[in-house]
């Protein structure tokens, strides 16, 4: 009795994480997000040792937002699954997984910002906390907010200018009634069959919804220039390619009317790149499709695919390319700052990020692969943001263009380098 007694402690303190590794790490939805949010923490304390605090709150809060991400993607699988209330202490043991995990995340760039003394982050830190918590509760209030999961990247940027205009006290009286509000819903979680369509949903277009655009004769051309490279993801990537500009045309309006500084440009280029990884997340998630898109009477093997799938991945990254380049003409109205060498950069900067994107992605044949290459993204909005930073302190913008120039070279040869590797094991296999 006196052995048991003794291992009581033990076993009840771990009891609520047995088995949290598989169903976190497991999950392809739940790892997306949180193998985003450790890269942010790893890249975070890297900027910390390097100096670099301006680009830290950028990090963190795209680190904190991801792991918010998570947790309310594991809360929406739980009520869409009976396990929910046939399971004793199953419900009990994911929430306690899910505060331990925003504990830490929050706690450890807490305690990074301490320890390099970047005090001025952690105001920005508890912001993000807000944008993480009041998602989460969206979700838990209605299930379909989830579709809107890369909103919370889009807001990211943000921050930083509103964090100057809110005191910390404010923001940690934000999250204290978003915690409160939030644990109160976490009390009422019963089975939801809408979550379970949310679900299938986001796993099937990689966490995107946008409205149906049929109907519409010179969008279903506009469809077609980037056919196959579409067919998995459907209207929903020409739509984004058509909100792009009409929300960055908002941004810039809201900006110049409420004196508001949105970085806009960079949003627009951040996300050409993100598309890039939505698609072949898309490709990898319906992949039994594939024989549907073989059998079309338009190509002439599968070599035929291969090759009409490597142009039209031109052609969209040419598209983006255009969009950002013709949204950063447009800024440069309102900013003089953006020279012609700075636009050049930025259209450089779309191609090459685009490029090994799709590449990286077309070599991809599973979803922790997929997940793997956001690295490009991550990489990508680094060395944007830093030559933003640049043109705002008045440096030369050359040694950006100058490196453009080989990470061009690298995108072409990572399109050829995926070519190869798509459907290499042929149509039967990712």
């Amino acid at each position: 009795m006196s052995a048991l007694q003794t291992q009581n402690p033990q076993v009840t303190w771990r009891k609520p994480y047995q088995g949290m590794f598989r169903l976190w790490l497991y999950d392809l939805g739940s790892v997306s997000f949180l193998g985003t949010s450790l890269l942010g923490l790893v890249l975070g304390v890297v900027m910390l040792i390097s100096g670099k605090t301006d680009v830290v709150s950028l990090v963190f809060a795209m680190s904190t937002v991801s792991a918010s991400a998570s947790i309310a993607w594991q809360l929406n699988r739980l009520v869409a699954t009976e396990t929910c209330q046939l399971i004793p202490n199953y419900q009990a043991n994911v929430l306690q997984q899910s505060l331990t995990i925003a504990v830490a995340v929050i706690g450890f760039q807490v305690l990074a910002c301490v320890i390099f003394s970047a005090y001025e982050v952690i105001a920005q830190l508890w912001l993000a906390v807000a944008v993480g918590l009041g998602f989460v509760w969206l979700c838990l209030w209605r299930s379909h907010y989830f579709h809107l999961s890369f909103a919370l990247f889009i807001a990211v940027p943000f921050l930083d200018e509103l964090a100057s205009r809110l005191s910390q006290w404010a923001s940690l009286i934000i999250v204290a009634m978003l915690f409160y509000r939030v644990i109160g819903l976490c009390r009422q979680l019963r089975w939801n069959s809408d979550a379970r369509v949310v679900y299938l949903n986001a796993v099937q277009m990689g966490w995107m919804w946008l409205p149906s655009i049929k109907g519409v004769a010179w969008i279903g051309k506009f469809e077609r220039l980037f056919h196959p490279m579409n067919f998995f993801i459907g209207p929903v990537l020409t739509m984004m390619m058509l909100a792009l500009p009409v929300i960055a045309i908002g941004l810039m309006l809201f900006s110049w009317l409420f004196d508001f500084d949105l970085p806009t440009v960079f949003l627009i280029a951040q996300f050409s790149v993100i598309s890039c990884a939505i698609i072949h997340w898309s490709r990898i998630q319906r992949w039994r499709a594939t024989e549907s898109l073989f059998l079309l009477p338009c190509y002439s093997g599968l070599m035929g695919m291969k090759d009409a799938f490597y142009l039209s991945q031109y052609r969209f990254i040419a598209a983006m390319v255009l969009i950002v380049t013709g949204i950063g003409l447009l800024k440069s109205l309102f900013e003089p700052q953006f020279s012609i060498l700075f636009l050049a950069h930025l259209g450089l900067s779309t191609f090459w990020g685009c490029a090994i994107m799709l590449g990286v992605g077309s070599a991809s044949r599973n979803s922790q692969q997929a997940t793997a290459a956001m690295l490009v993204v991550f990489a990508h909005s680094i060395m944007v943001s830093m030559s933003f930073a640049a043109l705002r302190d008045g440096d030369s913008v050359t040694p950006w263009l100058l490196l453009d120039i080989p990470l061009a070279i690298v995108g072409v040869l990572a399109l050829m380098w995926g070519k190869r590797q798509l459907w290499k094991h042929g149509i039967t296999a990712p």
